[in-house]
């Protein structure tokens, strides 16, 4: 059996002594109905881990205390920043949910000339939401670190940025793009990336004049197969395709 896994701020713990906050203690207390002697698993988001023995005591706040702690499961070596076009609440929570299960370290949504929903504040105001999805889905798939939410960001402040990666922008408007394949993953001196940025069109597609910007700023144009993917499909089919091809360097 899989030992339950909880993110928490590293202020509550203190030696070898554990507090929980009330969200957890509840989920601790009255949906999986530990006991006093269960353990689970607490994360600092540091790449700690640390086994727990939990305290149950009616009337009193849970506690636990530390009988192991070892670093945990590694997060990939190339980072991967997945680029999204704002959308409806309910395909960003399903975006954010699959793709950090499957391996993102950053998100960062846009607003471009054709993404569906062209009103940041919206996404602020739901990112606490956002944030709980996330970090849900790391104790899920049991990632040490959680995935970082970025702030909203203009297509064209998005392009722009300077970074030493390996930028890539899937478009179903060129029909003869190469696939994407294991040798893109890699800086023009063979090395492998810090990071690897992919960029996600909108619903309704980058424009023409969106792509030859991109390409500008260093982004290559990549097929991710033969068929015509929806947005959150692609952001999942990407983030699967990546992660697996960085595996085989």
């Amino acid at each position: 059996m899989v030992m339950q896994r909880f993110f928490i701020d590293p202020k509550y713990i203190n030696g070898n002594d554990v507090s929980f906050p009330e969200d957890i203690e509840k989920q601790i207390r009255k949906v999986l109905r530990l006991e006093s002697s269960d353990a689970v698993v607490v994360l600092d988001n540091t790449g700690m881990t640390y086994l727990v023995e939990l305290q149950v005591k009616r009337g009193q706040p849970i506690q636990g205390i530390i009988v192991d702690k070892e670093p945990g499961r590694a997060e990939p070596q190339v980072g991967l920043r997945l680029c999204f076009s704002l959308s409806k609440k309910e395909k960003i929570e399903w975006i954010i949910q699959k793709c950090t299960e499957i391996g993102v370290t950053v998100f960062q949504p846009f607003i471009s000339s054709r993404s569906l929903v062209q009103d940041a504040e919206s996404f602020e105001n739901k990112r606490e939401r956002y944030m709980t999805i996330a970090k849900e889905a790391a104790e899920q798939s049991m990632r040490s670190i959680m995935p970082v939410i970025m702030p909203v960001l203009s297509y064209e402040a998005l392009v722009a940025e300077k970074s030493n990666t390996v930028k890539l922008i899937p478009w179903e408007g060129t029909a003869t793009v190469e696939r994407l394949n294991v040798e893109m993953l890699c800086l023009p001196s063979g090395q492998m990336p810090a990071e690897i940025c992919v960029l996600i069109g909108p619903e309704g597609g980058f424009s023409r004049e969106e792509v030859d910007q991109a390409e500008e700023y260093g982004f290559q144009q990549v097929s991710l197969g033969d068929s015509l993917l929806r947005m959150e499909t692609a952001c999942v089919v990407a983030t699967a395709v990546v992660r697996h091809l960085c595996e085989t360097l």
